[in-house]
């Protein structure tokens, strides 16, 4: 041996482990590093493998140290096996002798139990040189981890001493060209194919080999490269080769397709359809999944007893759906959202025992009510809801401490109280509210670390002290806001950047100028709105794109009116009006007519006022729904005005302002 020659590492293993080692000496040996990000030594060889290099010495031992003295870097396979050899160990041990355990790099073998952590299988010299509750760097060949591909990268970058996202970027591109040079090929072969008369047995063998090699990348696309690329956020690279893959498939029938190829296909279109959502693409999307819900939906047909392939068409159903959602075609989504729930329930007929399955009939349900909800119809969505609550309430009682159930369970309900709000039973909707609330409050009890859970215990409380406005019970309502508010100071504290925290604490600030106003503390109303504007102003500036939003921006713009009209100042009123209305032209209709609706009223266009709620008034707030009463009381409507105060009365709304308004109302008790 060239004494003077270096490694560039020394991999030790057991025995038992030789094809790992076999192929990671290979893999390492025949990596190129990309020339702009490495030395001028681009290369990883020689890499020492302790079996192979001593076969010709003599004096083992010797050899050994010599290597191990020339090598930049140990390479230990982590297996139970590796763990027990006194070779491995006495290796690592001599290692470390010229170093700490910062140039020793771990990798788990793929046969290692998936169950087996690595502090359990390393060497014990290398155990006894950590710092307690340290472990060394590691990479993980097993199937479910890092896999070959991205295990390759992860030790070369270690290395070449570079970044691993430039060298997984770099891998990507490299792959891609790759990748669409066969598809190309491949399409070729398949015109090449159809325009010859004579097909020879040869040109078989050629076609079958361009099949299974493209199909092979195609899987590599599918797997490896995706999972190598979504760390570094680099989707976008597989939009293209995507498009490719489709092409390519899309030159056979779907029935001359087998199994294998078909779900191939169907793998890319919903890649594809994820990656144009994510990029914005809706029509792309939309068509994209829409291939995938054929494809997947041809699978299941074939196999109709097969629960998996129909799992897979029910995702591709629910994504096709959202999309035509984003885009506004409601009926398409609705229709195709109860296609999924069909879908849900036909897995749990075929197997009542996997919770996966069962989970999905609430999420179909849960997913339908949001979209019956704001299509404005609530009866609808309560009883999507009440069907979702039935699937997670169940799955709960299987785990009570599951935070995932619970999720699941305090969203429903907090939906379907929002849901009996709009139908008018504001009573009934905080019982909902406050069993979600309880439920809430003892998972975050049970576990203080998890802030998370904290900050949506926290908004479950501001939602219940919004009802207890609206039923009038104030003192209780600012109770629990202003217990609210300090908590959500607090965990913004914690974590400045979490802006769902600072829009939570938005949304209790705004809660606390109404709650001071209808309390009669107007100049405490007045700060608490300062506090509101500015921590809503800092939220905006955090954000890269902003878009005005109804329950911010407009109930800010809101209550700056009321503040106008309750401090005597009708002409600032009207003005702060006209100005919401501006700003109302840009957003959705659907979604602003109740902003719109009150500032007609406040300007004194009562019977424009009228003319924008009324033909809302079974879906929308109470509030609104006085503010049209007003209106209609305005317009001489007084029979009009008096149906909506006594069935609001009867449904116990007893919201401060409009008990003022109608006690003090000329039309008293209407």
């Amino acid at each position: 041996m060239n004494s003077r020659q270096r490694y560039k590492a020394f991999i030790s293993y057991s025995h038992r482990d030789r094809k790992a080692a076999e192929w990671l000496h290979r893999a390492l040996e025949t990596y190129r590093a990309p020339r702009a990000l490495a030395s001028a030594d681009r290369s990883l060889r020689p890499i020492f493998r302790d079996r192979d290099e001593l076969s010709a010495s003599a004096n083992l031992n010797q050899v050994i140290r010599d290597a191990l003295d020339l090598s930049d870097a140990l390479i230990v396979l982590c297996s139970s096996a590796s763990a027990a050899s006194r070779w491995v160990d006495q290796e690592v041990a001599y290692f470390l002798t010229g170093g700490g355990p910062e140039r020793i790099l771990c990798v788990i073998t793929p046969d290692t139990p998936p169950t087996t952590a690595l502090g359990e299988i390393l060497p014990p010299s290398l155990r006894a040189a950590l710092p307690a509750g340290v472990e060394p760097l590691a990479v993980d060949l097993r199937p479910d981890a890092d896999g070959k591909r991205l295990a390759r990268l992860k030790i070369a970058a270690r290395l070449l001493g570079v970044s691993l996202d430039r060298l997984v970027q770099r891998d990507a591109r490299r792959r891609l060209r790759v990748m669409a040079a066969f598809t190309t090929v491949a399409m070729a072969v398949t015109v090449g194919m159809g325009a010859m008369t004579v097909v020879t047995l040869k040109s078989r063998q050629i076609a079958r080999e361009q099949r299974d090699e493209t199909e092979a990348l195609v899987a590599y696309m599918l797997g490896d490269l995706r999972q190598q690329l979504e760390p570094v956020g680099r989707l976008d690279l597989l939009d293209g080769v995507s498009a490719k893959v489709l092409a390519y498939y899309g030159k056979s029938r779907t029935d001359r397709l087998d199994d294998k190829a078909l779900a191939q296909r169907a793998k890319a279109q919903t890649l594809l359809g994820t990656i144009r959502e994510q990029r914005g693409d809706l029509a792309g999307a939309e068509d994209a999944f829409g291939q995938a819900a054929a494809t997947t939906h041809a699978l299941a047909a074939r196999d109709p007893k097969n629960g998996d392939r129909i799992f897979d068409e029910a995702q591709n159903v629910f994504w096709l759906a959202y999309v035509q959602w984003r885009r506004g075609d409601f009926l398409k989504a609705e229709e195709g959202l109860k296609h999924y729930d069909e879908l849900a329930q036909r897995l749990v007929k075929l197997d009542p025992n996997r919770a996966e399955w069962r989970v999905e009939v609430g999420y179909a349900r849960s997913n339908l009510g949001t979209l019956l909800f704001e299509r404005g119809r609530p009866e609808e969505a309560l009883a999507a809801f009440r069907g979702a609550l039935e699937v997670f309430g169940a799955e709960l009682a299987r785990a009570p401490n599951d935070k995932t159930r619970i999720a699941d369970a305090t969203n429903s309900q907090a939906w379907a109280a929002d849901s009996l709000l709009r139908l008018g039973r504001p009573r009934e909707a905080f019982v909902e509210r406050e069993r979600a609330a309880n439920l809430l409050a003892r998972a975050a009890a049970a576990d203080p670390a998890d802030k998370r859970l904290a900050a949506k215990d926290v908004a479950m409380q501001l939602a219940l002290a919004r009802l207890e406005v609206d039923l009038g019970r104030l003192a209780q309502a600012r109770a629990r806001s202003e217990a609210s508010l300090r908590r959500l100071h607090t965990l913004s504290a914690l974590d400045p950047s979490n802006a769902r925290w600072r829009e939570y604490l938005v949304v209790g600030q705004l809660d606390a100028v109404e709650i001071a106003c209808w309390s009669g503390h107007l100049a405490e109303a007045r700060a608490a709105y300062a506090g509101a504007a500015a921590s809503l102003a800092e939220l905006n500036a955090s954000e890269k794109e902003k878009v005005w939003r109804a329950d911010l921006e407009g109930r800010l713009a809101r209550q700056a009116i009321i503040l106008a009209q309750e401090g005597g100042d009708p002409g600032r009123s009207r003005d702060l009006a006209a100005a919401l209305l501006t700003a109302l032209k840009a957003g959705k209709p659907e979604e602003t007519a109740e902003l719109e609706g009150f500032a007609r009223f406040a300007q004194g266009q009562a019977s424009e006022a009228v003319s924008v709620l009324s033909p809302k008034l079974a879906s929308m707030s109470l509030a609104s729904r006085d503010v049209l009463a007003r209106a209609y009381l305005a317009t001489g409507a007084r029979s009009q005005a008096g149906s909506i105060v006594r069935l609001l009365k009867k449904q116990g709304y007893e919201h401060p302002a409009f008990l003022a308004f109608w006690r003090d109302s000329p039309s008293g008790g209407i």
